[in-house]
């Protein structure tokens, strides 16, 4: 597989981590975040980032943990922001449920038909979710939830790692939908003149053009020495893990006016929620997002709420090498 289909390929299998141009390699098998930086040369946030060991090789794969505080509007209250990656290791979502039991209520995302919903449905195993049948409608986004759901399954096997609704346990009495339901959701891309086929358009397009600013013949190769060594499934999760550092990029799917459905309208949502629980008195509230949703949503968790970013900490979601290199 070329590695610009590698970046579309992983881009769409977690639709909400991308993009920031490719990095040079460091050496074969090894790849290197590159900071980003804003114009006036301060750093942006991350929520996704690689953690490097004393060699300053490539040891493991983190998301971030957000603790705002300190607003006039909702004094005495704090809002955690708990980034997701649909894919990890089951240690990582252990980590996340011990997490989740501590706040007051805790929101998360899930596009759920609107019955589902209704009837107090949850994502995950056993969760009730309602499956497509030859009496749905196929919509576009109906179909491209789906190829998502597919590319997710090659990963899992491909990474050796566990999909995030195996491994959440979302029937703890806290858990609050925060997301659009599956009808609002394709209304507000047919009405915005979004399509899945347009944005895997665009992602490749964007592939492509990193391609052309480093060497095509060594990230092949690259990537083909990575499938065939014995350590293959640490390499590989090198190689992705690097795509979805792009998570911390603001633009990810958007349109020409900087915003799209599946993070701007989706995030409006969540903060609808977000408003109702702090109105009803909750003190503690943590918002279980996937990471690419965070740049647009801590920019309105300040703005639009009065919080200050307090601290943060790190999560690992993978290892990035065999535990004898470490």
């Amino acid at each position: 597989m070329p590695r610009f289909l590698l970046c579309v390929f992983t881009g769409l299998l977690f639709l909400t981590q991308c993009s920031v141009p490719l990095p040079a390699q460091e050496k074969q098998g090894e790849t290197s975040e590159v900071a980003v930086e804003k114009a006036d040369g301060e750093a942006k946030p991350e929520y996704v980032r690689i953690r490097r060991n004393d060699r300053r090789l490539a040891a493991a794969l983190e998301t971030s943990v957000i603790l705002f505080g300190n607003s006039k509007r909702y004094p005495k209250t704090t809002v955690e922001l708990i980034g997701a990656i649909h894919l990890g290791e089951s240690q990582y979502y252990d980590k996340l449920n011990s997490m989740f039991s501590k706040y007051d209520v805790l929101l998360y995302e899930a596009v759920m038909p609107k019955e589902a919903v209704r009837r107090g449905f949850r994502p995950g195993v056993g969760g009730g979710r309602r499956s497509l049948t030859d009496e749905d409608q196929w919509t576009e986004a109906k179909i491209g939830l789906q190829a998502i759901s597919v590319l997710q399954l090659g990963a899992k096997d491909a990474l050796g790692l566990e999909f995030q609704l195996a491994g959440v346990d979302y029937t703890s009495g806290n858990f609050v939908h925060a997301d659009m339901t599956q009808e609002e959701f394709e209304a507000s891309m047919a009405n915005r003149g979004e399509s899945f086929s347009q944005m895997l358009a665009r992602e490749m397009g964007k592939a492509a053009l990193q391609q052309q600013q480093v060497n095509p013949f060594a990230q092949s190769l690259d990537l083909a020495l990575s499938l065939l060594a014995s350590d293959r499934k640490y390499r590989v999760r090198r190689i992705a893990a690097v795509e979805l550092t792009k998570a911390n990029d603001d633009d990810a799917f958007a349109g020409s006016d900087g915003t799209s459905t599946i993070i701007t309208e989706r995030n409006t949502k969540a903060l609808e929620v977000l408003n109702a629980q702090l109105k009803k008195g909750r003190k503690r509230i943590g918002v279980f997002y996937g990471a690419g949703h965070f740049p647009d949503m801590e920019k309105r968790v300040l703005d639009e709420f009065g919080y200050e970013r307090i601290s943060e900490e790190w999560v690992t979601a993978w290892e990035l090498r065999a535990p004898i290199e470490k």
